[in-house]
């Protein structure tokens, strides 16, 4: 996999997805299936749509969740700008199902992203929550 993020949908029905996200950055990667409700890709585009309107802009989203013991795993995302040029990050904790042991593993990467790349990203993500069938890339900047 390219550095980058990809969302791929793999079950629906008519009243959830679920979808297989993983994430590597050139050092460090991880993966995890969360259940999304109908609707929540396209509440993530618009959150993500416009970013970064400035330097001290920042978003987070998080699918799934980090409860113990819950029926699924967890993947939270923040954008933000940092350094003198306002360049743009995801800082992503990435956690798996918890094993029969209670133990869940985790990864928290940062990759450095294009505002072009994120506009991408939200349109693939519009069309991946309207059709519900493929998938979404968010490529990290080289």
């Amino acid at each position: 996999m390219k550095n980058g993020f990809r969302f791929e949908v793999i079950y629906r029905d008519n009243d959830l997805i679920e979808v297989h996200v993983s994430a590597w950055n050139g050092a460090f990667g991880g993966a995890a299936d969360v259940y999304l409700g109908i609707g929540q890709l396209e509440e993530i585009a618009a959150k993500l749509q416009g970013f970064p309107k400035s330097p001290s802009d920042t978003r987070e989203v998080i699918l799934g969740d980090f409860i113990p013991r819950s029926a699924g795993r967890g993947v939270s995302m923040r954008f933000y700008c940092a350094g003198k040029s306002g360049r743009a990050y995801v800082e992503a904790k990435i956690e798996s199902d918890y094993n029969p042991a209670d133990k869940a593993q985790s990864v928290l990467l940062l990759l450095p992203v294009e505002a072009a790349a994120i506009d991408s990203f939200v349109k693939e993500l519009r069309g991946l929550g309207a059709d519900r069938i493929g998938n979404a890339q968010l490529k990290g900047a080289i």
